[in-house]
C-alpha cells in the first residue's frame, strides 16, 4: 500500500492565478507540477484546499496524473478560527470516513499544508498510523527537499513492514 498525501494549494503550491472567462484559472510553474507529479508516485493525493472543485480540475488537468486526486472536504466552523491548525477537523472526520466506508488503501499519511500548529502535531503522534507533517514557508511553496522527506518517509516506512 502507499500512503495518502493530503495537499494543500496556498501557501504551498502558489499557482498562478490567471483571470478566466467565468472564473480565475490557476495554473502551476513547470518546476511546482513536476514536484506534484512525483509526490503522485508516492502514493494517492488528496486536495486539502478552500478552491472549488472546478479550479483544481484544471490544476489536475495541467498535472496529467495516473489517478485523480480525492478532495477532503473542509467545513470551518467558528471555532475552527483560533484553532491552530484550523483543517485539522476536517481531516480527521474525512480520514475516519474513508475509514469506515473501507475506502481508506492507504497505510500511512502525509499532509504538507503551510498552517500546522501544535494540534496537528499532537494528533499525527497519537495517529495509528504513521504520518509525516511538512510545512512549507508560504512564500517558497513546496520544495524539492520536501519532496525527498516524503520519499525518505515512504521508503523507511516499506522498510520497517508496515
Amino acid at each position: 500500500m502507499k500512503p495518502i498525501i493530503l495537499l494543500d494549494i496556498d501557501g504551498v503550491l502558489n499557482p498562478v492565478v490567471r483571470p478566466g472567462a467565468d472564473r480565475p484559472e490557476l495554473s502551476l510553474p513547470p518546476a511546482t507540477a513536476a514536484l506534484v507529479r512525483r509526490l503522485a508516485r508516492c502514493g494517492r493525493l488528496a486536495w486539502v484546499s478552500t478552491w472549488p472543485a472546478d479550479q483544481t480540475g484544471g490544476l489536475e488537468s495541467q498535472l496529467a496524473l495516473d489517478a485523480d486526486p480525492l478532495r477532503v472536504t473542509l467545513i470551518f466552523r467558528a471555532a475552527d478560527e483560533d484553532e491552530p491548525t484550523p483543517k485539522l477537523r476536517s481531516v480527521r472526520r474525512w480520514l475516519a470516513r474513508m475509514r469506515d466506508s473501507g475506502e481508506a488503501d492507504w497505510d500511512s499519511v502525509v499532509w504538507i499544508d503551510d498552517v500546522l500548529g501544535p494540534d496537528a502535531r499532537e494528533w499525527a503522534h497519537q495517529y495509528d498510523q504513521p504520518v509525516l507533517l511538512e510545512k512549507p514557508v508560504p512564500a517558497q511553496g513546496l520544495t524539492e527537499l520536501q519532496v525527498v522527506a516524503v520519499e525518505v518517509f515512504i521508503d523507511s516506512d516499506e522498510e520497517t513492514g508496515r
